[in-house]
């Protein structure tokens, strides 16, 4: 038998899984645009591009959708391609 607040839950958790996974999708491509400024070694995209992907990241963090952990060893990955590059 089911109850009104488990069919509420059901609904609840189906948008929450829409929404985390179009952040993920989103979060994907900023960084693949990030390593696509990095091989054409513009510098000032790669920067601009690099405070984009560290925001994203942040805010996923903030709504749960990634460990903080996690998030720190993305970040840290991508300051050092930007450091190797400048």
């Amino acid at each position: 038998m089911t109850t009104k607040s488990s069919l509420k839950r059901v609904k609840t958790s189906a948008k929450k899984r829409i929404r985390n996974m179009k952040m993920k999708s989103y979060i994907k491509k900023a960084i693949k645009d990030f390593d696509i400024s990095i091989e054409k070694k513009d510098l000032e995209l790669a920067r601009k591009l690099l405070i984009k992907c560290n925001s994203l990241l942040d805010k996923a963090r903030s709504k749960k959708l990634f460990h903080k952990g996690k998030v720190n060893r993305i970040k840290s990955k991508l300051s050092e391609k930007l450091n190797i590059l400048s």
